[in-house]
């Protein structure tokens, strides 16, 4: 089996970039409306005395001023409780390395992921020194010397051969069995699937792994089936899944309330408290400092930072690893720790080729950037589709040269309120590494997914935009009490302009 088997089951909590959730979840609305002994109760429970990780002086910096605060989440497979023996004896691994940055100076909250197959020298705790290896290899290489020792050494690593100048203030531990009681306690959550995730395990090498069935729209996931979406990986690089896992991270911090969690606040801790090692203190004091920043976190945009290679596929040892250099790792740091860049809108018009000149797309002549009028056998499938939604189906004019219409669909869902609602949409697939765009459409007035989007007046219509920095994730608008909405792809393939301009190329087909 490849590594969703199930005798590896595990990888299903190191596929989650949850570590800023946890944090969400930990601390949910304590401040605010519980006494000062039951928050201290609740930090004994997320931070039992057992699951802390002694980090030696000066990894690690346990303060808070009201400044930047940096944590290192690492999501591994340890099962030292599980009671099948060779799980418990299996040497443990830590395939997710994020690092989230609290900000209140710069109004926002960062997240980095460093790439696990990233090249790197290992120096174990006894001198050795392991030459060339995976990052992620550190953290395996660290459990043979002591539980504590596995986190240590991933930070260890970092600091010494990623980023000698990350300051960091607090590791935390994620592990697959209690993730998976956190995810079962807090429930589903809304997501936007880009594409048909398929895959029916008949035996054979090509279908050698998980069961998976995932319509593309915006819909709402439960357990099995996010814990499916996130985790997927064989049809996709490195790169791409870490951008699925960023992407729901994203999706899923819109829409969890600390205000709602009270009611289960000691389940949570609970659940919490059996999923994470960390080296936080059990504390009432410390946890009120956590939910300050939380609190910050949730009012504020939440930024994707990049981690710079020179080569994402180094073909060395039989294997394939990510190389950096030292310049680019500094880029990488000095962006993750500053401000960031801010969207930028082109100024000047375009003409909308097929669908005539566009009220709010923006660049140059559509071949300029990169854009060709859609394929009238791709708008007569979408006109086929179109009975199926009782509201005017928006199809794009314009599309990137490299596109292919994969499907349209109609479909409905059930918003949080349990009303139901009506969607449609339509998929292109922009490259063969995971890389698919959607133009979607529903009569739900204000999902989830645009709860922070900001809006903009381009060119005379007011504009939805949901960024990852400098780059337009989404870009929405309303009309005639319908949300609509392009979505770019995962690694966010199509430019600013691109995206405006499909958007604004956007026609009724009836």
């Amino acid at each position: 089996m490849h590594d969703d088997a199930p005798s590896q089951r595990s990888s299903i909590g190191r596929r989650f970039l949850l570590g800023g959730f946890l944090i969400v979840v930990l601390s949910a609305g304590a401040t605010a409306t519980l006494t000062l002994n039951t928050v201290g109760g609740i930090a004994a429970e997320v931070f039992p005395a057992l699951s802390e990780i002694k980090a030696p002086k000066g990894l690690v910096t346990l303060e808070y001023g009201g400044g930047p605060q940096t944590f290192l989440i690492l999501g591994s497979d340890r099962r030292a409780a599980s009671r099948n023996a060779e799980e418990r004896d299996a040497s443990p691994h830590s395939d997710t390395i994020l690092l989230v940055r609290f900000d209140p100076e710069q109004g926002q909250t960062s997240v980095l992921s460093i790439p696990r197959d990233l090249m790197v020298d290992i120096d174990a705790p006894d001198g050795q020194v392991y030459v060339d290896e995976k990052i992620n290899a550190a953290y395996t290489i660290g459990s043979k010397y002591g539980a504590d020792e596995a986190s240590v050494l991933a930070a260890q690593t970092i600091k010494r051969e990623v980023f000698p100048q990350l300051a960091l203030n607090g590791i935390v531990d994620v592990n697959f069995a209690g993730f998976i009681r956190v995810v079962d306690t807090l429930g589903c959550a809304y997501v936007d699937v880009d594409h048909r995730y398929f895959n029916e395990n008949v035996g054979t090498t090509e279908t050698d792994y998980t069961n998976i069935n995932l319509q593309p729209g915006y819909q709402k996931l439960c357990y099995e089936d996010a814990l499916d979406y996130v985790r997927y990986r064989h049809t996709d690089s490195d790169f791409v899944r870490v951008a699925r896992q960023q992407d729901f991270l994203r999706d899923l911090r819109e829409q969890i309330s600390p205000e709602d969690e009270l009611g289960q606040i000691e389940t949570v801790a609970k659940a919490v408290g059996h999923a994470i090692r960390s080296n936080f203190h059990a504390s009432a004091g410390e946890l009120i400092l956590l939910a300050k920043l939380v609190a910050f976190s949730q009012a504020k945009p939440l930024r994707q930072v990049k981690f710079l290679t020179s080569d994402v596929d180094y073909a060395y040892r039989g294997g394939s690893y990510v190389l950096s250099t030292p310049q680019l790792e500094h880029e990488t740091l000095e962006n993750f720790l500053g401000d960031g860049e801010r969207v930028t809108l082109p100024a000047a018009p375009v003409a909308g080729g097929a669908a005539g000149r566009s009220p709010h797309a923006i660049g140059g002549p559509p071949q300029v950037i990169g854009l060709y009028p859609t394929s009238a056998a791709g708008r007569s499938e979408a006109s086929r589709a179109a009975g199926g939604v009782p509201f005017a189906m928006l199809y794009p004019g314009l599309q990137t040269g490299a596109a292919e219409q994969q499907t349209v669909r109609p479909y409905a869902l059930t918003d949080q309120r349990g009303h139901l609602r009506h969607a449609y949409v339509v998929v292109f697939k922009q490259s063969a590494a995971g890389g698919y765009y959607d133009l979607e459409g529903t009569d739900w007035p204000d999902p989830p997914l645009f709860a922070r989007a900001h809006s903009e007046a381009v060119d005379g219509r007011r504009l939805l935009l949901v960024d990852d920095g400098p780059h337009i994730h989404v870009v929405g608008w309303r009309s005639r009490g319908v949300l609509y909405w392009l979505t770019n792809t995962l690694l966010e393939e199509l430019s600013n302009q691109q995206m405006l301009a499909i958007a604004g190329s956007a026609r009724a087909l009836r």
